[in-house]
């Protein structure tokens, strides 16, 4: 039997996949006993009993680490130029509107409980050529994947290393066609994702990322016998065309039916292109021939960008060596919390045995049901009724709570988190500001983890970046606030980075730029901080006089920055009030510039000195 090549890559990478899956074994049992744990599961590790009574500190302790904030981007070149410099604030500013686009609020809560539950959380970054976003077509599309369902290389214990790594997806048949333009026949010998006829139509897809010989990342897409996409330098741009006659598909008159894909290295281009610098790309370059020092210009020839990394960002908890993912708070805890649950379990197995018993003589007429405890003692006859009463079997319960209670502490020690942290009541008298202090000297002990998810998050910004220079084809609008509190329109467009090296006479692309988190946090994270900073500015005067409508102005402008509520407002009244009164007077002496800044005039800087104007100047703001 003649066996297809599309069935041997198949069968090579199924066996691929099934051995990673089973070097993760362990691992995942790890994973799954971890979120059963977090979900407040009765198990008791060696013994077959289960826990009568669940105190679920495990949950508590990781809710109490759930962090709303998303760290704002920043980005630097590695050799400063105003250009580079001016870039660099252009990707800054290009992730930000990603961010802001896309349910990064919901990204951000499901992340915080996969990190702390698994250890670590898995991102996947993509471009989606069918998003369309006010005429402009292509854009970034971001997942937060549970490490249960990411397979990596063995042995190997960072993604850059890796030679490959499988992602598993559950999804429809309808949805394989759709997005892989496979037929319902290939559709139909997708894995199933569970049995019966109500969940048929559910099927398991495993999406391998790759490297070919010459390191370039390639994906291999599958589900069952199903081979749903084969595509060799996945980065690589594809372009339909007629194998007869090797024209495009669009420009084919041969009259072939069948089409075929084929990769696009560069492109022509047809017009000038202006960067943001001032500077041109003409669309025509010089070439010199013969002797005589005949001149032709042919079509400039531009390179497409081809990113290097997986697709894919690991985020971790706390470092761990030999590990892929990082260290699981649920794995610290577990001895504490099945140490409560047998505690907790003991105390009611003590309450429900005790109680009052009553005591009646053997003759009473009385009866009594004793359905709580099930006994009754009776006296022998002869006894008078005076001999009625009563036996409390009430155990005392105080050490089990003490127990418990202390075991509760050693966990939240382990994890570094105390009673501050939590936010809860504490007997010593301190100020408002005291106690902030000591919530965040009790949160020191977590700094580690805010530095392995701003570094997650810079690696998620640069493979953002990586891709809007890759396939971003029309510049993208990125409007931005400038310190004055005035709205600017900006672009970021991928020709912005291009260098040309008059050796070669050839254009290559700059991505030497370094990825980070802003620390500060922004105004979305200190907002209220920064209304009481502003406020203490206008105060002190450091502002200008409070009594000046421009020191107000410029005060407002500051609060809208930080989002203050009804700021807009204000900037609009004091901006009305200040051309009001300059239509009644006239403009004070040394007042124009600082009067024409707060109202959004052009200032001077690093563009005005430059001469630069128009769309160049303003194409990366």
């Amino acid at each position: 039997m003649i066996v297809s090549k599309q069935t041997d890559r198949l069968r090579f990478f199924s066996e691929l996949y099934e051995g990673a899956k089973n070097h993760l074994s362990e691992v995942t049992d790890a994973l799954r006993r971890h979120y059963e744990q977090y979900k407040g599961s009765d198990e008791i590790d060696g013994s077959t009993e289960r826990a009568t009574a669940v105190r679920n500190i495990t949950y508590e302790i990781v809710e109490s680490q759930i962090s709303s904030d998303i760290p704002a981007p920043k980005v630097e070149a590695k050799r400063y130029s105003l250009r580079h410099d001016r870039n660099a604030t252009g990707i800054e500013r290009l992730c930000a509107k990603v961010r802001d686009e896309l349910p990064f609020e919901s990204y951000n809560d499901i992340d915080e409980r996969y990190t702390y539950i698994y250890g670590g959380s898995v991102w996947l970054v993509e471009w989606d050529s069918d998003l369309e976003d006010a005429g402009v077509r292509g854009g970034v599309r971001v997942s937060c994947l549970s490490p249960t369902d990411f397979f990596p290389q063995p042995h190997i214990t960072e993604i850059d290393d890796m030679e490959y790594c499988f992602l598993r997806f559950v999804t429809t048949r309808e949805e394989l066609t759709r997005r892989y333009g496979v037929s319902r026949a290939v559709a139909s010998l997708a894995e199933a994702e569970g049995a019966g006829d109500a969940r048929d139509e559910t099927v398991t897809v495993v999406v391998c990322f790759w490297r070919n010989e010459a390191g370039e990342v390639s994906r291999f897409v599958f589900s069952g016998g199903a081979v749903l996409s084969d595509m060799e330098g996945y980065y690589r741009r594809k372009e339909a065309y007629c194998p007869r006659c090797g024209a495009a598909a669009h420009l084919c008159r041969c009259g072939a039916e069948t089409r075929a894909l084929r990769d696009v290295t560069e492109e022509v281009l047809t017009h000038d292109v202006l960067l943001g610098d001032g500077s041109v790309i003409p669309a025509k370059t010089p070439l010199f021939f013969g002797e005589n020092g005949e001149v032709t210009e042919v079509g400039t020839h531009i390179p497409y960008y081809l990113p290097k990394h997986f697709p894919i960002v690991i985020r971790r908890n706390t470092s761990c060596a030999g590990q892929l993912l990082g260290q699981s708070d649920c794995a610290f805890i577990r001895p504490q919390q099945q140490a409560i649950n047998k505690v907790e379990s003991r105390i009611m197995q003590k309450l429900m045995r005790s109680g009052v018993t009553p005591l009646v003589p053997e003759d009473a007429t009385v009866t009594l049901n004793n359905a709580v405890f099930g006994q009754v003692i009776r006296l022998r006859p002869g006894e008078s009724a005076a001999d009625y009463g009563t036996v409390d079997t009430t155990p005392d319960i105080s050490q089990d709570i003490a127990e418990a209670e202390r075991l509760y502490l050693q966990a939240k020690r382990i994890v570094g988190i105390s009673d501050a942290y939590q936010g809860l009541d504490t007997t010593a008298a301190e100020s408002g500001y005291s106690r902030q202090i000591r919530i965040r000297q009790a949160a020191g002990r977590l700094e580690s983890k805010r530095r392995m998810k701003y570094l997650a998050y810079a690696a998620i910004d640069r493979l953002i970046f990586e891709h809007y220079l890759a396939y971003a084809d029309e510049p993208r609008c990125i409007t931005y606030t400038d310190c004055f509190g005035v709205r600017h329109p900006a672009t970021f467009h991928r020709y912005d980075f291009l260098e040309f090296d008059p050796a070669s006479g050839t254009y290559t692309y700059d991505d030497g730029y370094l990825f980070s988190v802003d620390l500060s946090g922004g105004p979305e994270q200190q907002r209220e901080e920064m209304w009481e900073k502003n406020l203490k500015n206008l105060q002190a005067g450091t502002l200008g006089d409070p009594a000046d409508p421009a020191t107000l102005l410029r005060y407002w402008q500051n609060q809208e920055r930080a989002h203050y509520p009804f700021a807009r407002e204000n900037v609009v009244y004091f901006l009305d009030r200040i051309k009001r009164e300059e239509g009644q007077h006239g403009t004070e002496p040394g007042r124009e510039t600082a009067l024409g800044t707060a109202l959004g005039a052009p200032r001077g800087g690093a563009d005005a000195d430059s001469g630069q104007s128009g769309i160049g100047a303003n194409n990366i703001g």
